[in-house]
């Protein structure tokens, strides 16, 4: 107490105290002396033991976040001071980050793949469809223009549409048939190659019907007798009396067709 306040004197009973004290003056004295002398010898002596408890707590809930967050393991947390765990959970935090944006990456990759697969697929079945249909047309465009060679030809008849059947079939069997919008005429290509008669002109389709049409023993061979009003297109039936033909029959006429169009 004589240390709290410098201008008091400490007695050992109360008869030999002044009761004229101002105690308030003495509490304030007391308060100062405590605020200037006492209080920093206190906290220097305090802070050593403070800051020892206060870090012993906060490193021991740094690494108990680390290990449940991160799953560090404890005895390797246990080696490092603050300075390196914070080192440590910004190396982790660094790596996830990476991590996850990589993953992000990765995933979106694998989406925009996945849509571009399946967009080349719609395409491919679009195309595979459009081309069937093509040739389809192309197909039907050939027969129609094998049915209108054979109309043009005097025939000794029998169903034009097989006949026509017939003759595509020869034509594409032995060469690349393209159909001519433009002209609607067929064109005879071999290897990308245009074919070409013995006189070095294009093959056209008129000449090769006609030539088919001649070894398949199908026209008549001799209208002399028929007037030209009934040699003509479309004609199913035989001509008149008076014509020479080829084959005897029109039995033989048609296996005749189709052992040239197997050959």
């Amino acid at each position: 107490m004589a240390a709290l306040a410098g201008n008091v004197a400490v007695v050992a009973d109360e008869q030999q105290a002044d009761a004229n004290v101002d105690t308030e003056v003495l509490l304030a004295s007391i308060n100062e002396n405590i605020t200037t002398n006492l209080r920093p010898t206190l906290e220097e002596q305090m802070k050593p033991l403070i800051e020892g408890n206060y870090l012993g707590r906060f490193t021991g809930t740094m690494r108990a976040a680390m290990y449940r967050i991160f799953n560090i393991p404890r005895k390797e947390l246990e080696s490092l001071n603050i300075e390196q765990m914070v080192t440590k959970c910004k190396q982790m935090v660094d790596a996830q980050i990476a991590q996850n944006e990589t993953e992000r990456q990765q995933a979106a990759e694998t989406a925009i793949n996945g849509y571009e697969a399946q967009l080349q697929q719609i395409k491919d079945n679009y195309e595979q469809m459009l081309s069937a249909e093509r040739n389809k047309q192309t197909q039907h465009d050939i027969t129609a223009r094998c049915i209108a060679l054979l109309e043009k030809l005097p025939r000794k008849g029998g169903d034009i549409a097989e006949q026509a059947e017939m003759l595509r079939y020869k034509m594409q069997s032995a060469y690349d048939i393209r159909y001519n919008e433009t002209d609607k005429k067929l064109e005879f290509y071999k290897e990308d190659k245009p074919v070409f008669t013995d006189n070095n002109q294009p093959m056209s389709d008129e000449s090769f019907a006609r030539m088919w049409a001649e070894k398949a023993g199908i026209l008549v061979n001799d209208t002399r007798h028929i007037s030209p009003a009934d040699v003509k297109a479309g004609h199913s039936g035989g001509y008149g009396s008076g014509v020479i033909i080829a084959q005897p029959t029109l039995d033989n006429a048609m296996e005749a067709i189709v052992a040239w169009a197997e050959q």
